[in-house]
This record gives structure tokens, sequence and C-alpha cells, in this order.
């Protein structure tokens, strides 16, 4: 394992470590001083870009829902630290892979663990990759939100890809539910 993945990975380790720890000493309870309705509508927008850019097939705008030295853990494992080798992972799987995927994405937890950092955990659905084209692709992603001069952008983040034999949850059925009534965002 090369020295330059090994770093990234403790970023994403520390970052994660850190959220926990703070939700660990507020008691396991959302922080009262933050979370402002701006903050959370703010948050939500994010995601809604997320998709928007994804489904656009367009990684600088993906890439800049991310702090400069944001951390992308893929469902492989693989760890991409910084935005532009964020922005240029994407914008390779999406000349191939990805080139005709559609992604649809639902929260499912949206934590504030202080005034300036949040965590996000949304069901996604993928549809018409290469990889497996007859067959949806559920996953969950995790995110771990943070504000910096003003300005809320995703500071890590991880993708996992769920297993055939994972039961379906409600975020999935409203996935489904939204997807059957035609609706894309």
């Amino acid at each position: 394992m090369n020295m330059g993945r090994v770093g990234g990975i403790m970023t994403a380790v520390a970052i994660a470590l850190t959220a926990f720890f703070a939700v660990v000493a507020a008691g396991g309870q959302r922080d009262p001083s933050a979370g402002s309705a701006a903050d959370r509508d703010v948050i939500t927008a994010t995601v809604a870009q997320w998709e928007a850019a994804w489904n656009t097939h367009d990684m600088a705008a993906f890439a800049s829902l991310f702090h400069d030295d944001g951390v992308w853990v893929l469902w492989t494992g693989d760890v991409w630290t910084g935005r532009r080798v964020i922005e240029d992972g994407h914008a390779a799987v999406h000349k191939t892979i990805f080139r005709n995927s559609t992604q649809r994405e639902h929260i499912e937890e949206l934590t504030f663990v202080g005034p300036d950092a949040a965590i996000v955990r949304f069901c996604s659905v993928l549809t018409g990759s290469q990889q497996s084209p007859t067959e949806p692709i559920r996953s969950r992603k995790f995110l771990v939100m943070t504000r910096r001069q003003g300005v809320w952008k995703v500071s890590w983040g991880q993708n996992t890809r769920l297993r055939a034999d994972v039961p379906e949850s409600e975020c999935f059925a409203t996935l489904r539910k939204r997807a059957s009534a035609g609706l894309g965002q």
C-alpha cells in the first residue's frame, strides 16, 4: 500500500472518529445549537445537486460539492483525497461504465453533531451502469459535511454497495415510488 493511500485512509478515519466522538460527547444527541432550517436546506440541496451533477455527468459540479481537501471512499475501498482527484476519478468512469447511468438519492438521516458539522446518510439507486445493465445497483452513502468560512461542503464521504440479499428499507421504497411516478427530483 503506498504512503499517499495510507495518508488518505488515515485522514478519512480521523474525520469519521472526530464526528463519532462529537456525537458520543453530546450523549448521542443532536446539538440543539446546530441545524437551523437554513442549514438543513443547504445540506438537502447539496444531495439534490449531487444527484443532478451525476445525472448530467458534470463531474466538475459534482466535485465542487467537496472541500478542497475532501475525501471520498469508493465502494471498492479505494480512497480519493482532494477535490481534483475526486473530479478526475469520477470524470474517467463517466466516460466509460457510467456514461449512460442515472442515479437517484434519498436522505435517510441528517444529524448535526455541532454547529458546523453534520452527518448525512442517504440511499441511492444506480441504473444504466455497464457493471449491471439489467439490474439497479443499490447503495448507501455517508457524508460528513462541514461548514468552513460559512460554506457547507463535503469533508468526507463513503459509498457502500448493498448485496442483493440486503432487505429493502423505506428509503428504497421512496426511490421506487419516485421512479414509477416519473419524478426526477
